[in-house]
């Protein structure tokens, strides 16, 4: 396999401290789909190389934002020694639950932990004879699928006592989360925190319902462009962020802009509803984790990039992008879709997209939801499947990826 130009597709899954701030990215690679279903791909040592590359081809400092990189590591991939290769301030060395602790793993994970490796075990459950790696850990992950909450509390007890940080992975609701918080779990992963939290007879605050009209009105093709300016330089904290975003490295502009007025005629209509939008959702979305609103963006401008530059849709493109952020709402309000959408008298494909996104979905709207949820997710069977349906070429999608995380860390930098 020539590794020089290395197709390398690669999504982050966030993992959460006990205030829900992130703490970690874990990293899910592929060196291609095209094969996905090719039982004889890439040998480990190809992989590991790709995994490597791909370090200095796609920036993981930048998809990760100065995080660490939680990166999966077979037994072979140990005993080659190929952690080595990643730089230790940002590589946790997650050790599968596949490797054994072999007298010759345990040697290349003592080598690891001396060199200042963070050690993590990988869907952990405990045996005796793991003790020498348990030991050596800093992390142990628990995948809560695998047992019982009873056995879950029971062997966490038991890896306590180690001085490691308990993980918790495969979490998928709020329920689960406070529960393995409650079990003296440190670290929570899984997708718990985008999902809404439904309480019967809730309804929606006064604050949030007027950020959710200004959404309404800047989804019209025809909204009064002064009318939304002024509203800017009315609110400090939007008046300072506008200027903040305008004189980013984004835009790469020369001369600073001073005022509001500058600012807003530099941006143009259709990205100040896109900036607004986004800001409308922060403050929606003031009392969830930070890590929402990022993943809100980064749908945004990832559905958009797609629509533009693969699908030839640049004139639709902004439909795709209200598709993106606004697909997270439900999560932001506690609320679910169909209760939310009368709120917004969205134009009717935006409305259907929101309630329709699935791997068998057929408006071109819904197909691209899913292929970014998909995506970031790292479910590369579905990401294959609606790439596919849509006829989009696949080893365009990386560089879309890290384009829309550029982007987020750009709008989004306090």
């Amino acid at each position: 396999m020539d590794t020089t130009q290395p197709n390398i597709f690669v999504a982050r899954q966030p993992i959460f401290k006990r205030n829900k701030e992130v703490f970690a990215y874990e990293l899910l690679f592929r060196s291609g789909l095209t094969n996905y279903f090719d039982p004889s791909q890439d040998g480990e040592e190809a992989t590991s190389k790709v995994i490597t590359n791909s370090f200095l081809l796609i920036g993981i400092a930048s998809i990760t934002e100065g995080k660490k990189a939680f990166i999966n590591f077979s037994e072979e991939m140990l005993l080659k020694g190929y952690p080595s290769l990643f730089p230790k301030e940002i590589a946790v060395v997650e050790v599968l639950e596949t490797v054994g602790a072999t007298p010759a793993v345990v040697q290349a994970c003592e080598a690891l932990v001396g060199a200042g490796y963070v050690l993590a075990l990988d869907d952990f459950l405990y045996e005796e004879r793991f003790l020498p790696l348990i030991k050596l850990a800093r992390i142990i992950k628990f995948d809560i699928r695998q047992m019982s909450l009873a056995e879950l509390e029971r062997q966490a007890k038991v890896v306590r006592r180690y001085n490691v940080k308990l993980l918790a992975e495969k979490i998928e609701t709020n329920e689960e989360f406070e529960a393995t918080k409650k079990l003296g779990f440190d670290l929570f992963q899984g997708y718990f925190f985008s999902r809404p939290h439904i309480m019967e007879g809730r309804d929606i605050p006064g604050s949030k319902l007027h950020y959710l009209q200004v959404l309404k009105v800047i989804q019209d093709e025809d909204y009064d462009f002064a009318e939304l300016a002024k509203f800017v330089s009315h609110d400090v904290s939007l008046a300072y962020k506008l200027l903040k975003y305008a004189n980013s490295a984004y835009f790469a502009r020369s001369q600073k802009l001073h005022t509001i007025e500058m600012a807003v005629a530099m941006l143009g209509q259709v990205t100040l509803r896109k900036w607004l939008s986004l800001m409308m959702l922060s403050y929606i979305a003031d009392d969830k984790p930070s890590e929402l609103l990022r993943l809100a963006a980064f749908r945004g401008s990832f559905c958009e990039l797609i629509a533009d530059q693969l699908l030839g849709r640049r004139k639709e493109a902004g439909m795709f992008h209200t598709v993106g952020m606004f697909s997270l709402l439900p999560a932001m309000l506690d609320k679910a879709m169909a209760d939310i959408l009368p709120e917004l008298a969205l134009p009717e494909e935006i409305h259907e997209a929101l309630l329709s996104v699935s791997v068998g979905a057929a408006a071109p709207l819904s197909r691209t939801l899913a292929l970014v949820m998909g995506y970031e997710r790292g479910d590369w069977e579905a990401t294959a499947v609606l790439a596919e349906k849509l006829q989009v070429n696949l080893e365009s999608l990386p560089l879309l990826y890290e384009q829309a995380i550029q982007i987020v860390q750009c709008q989004l930098t306090d």
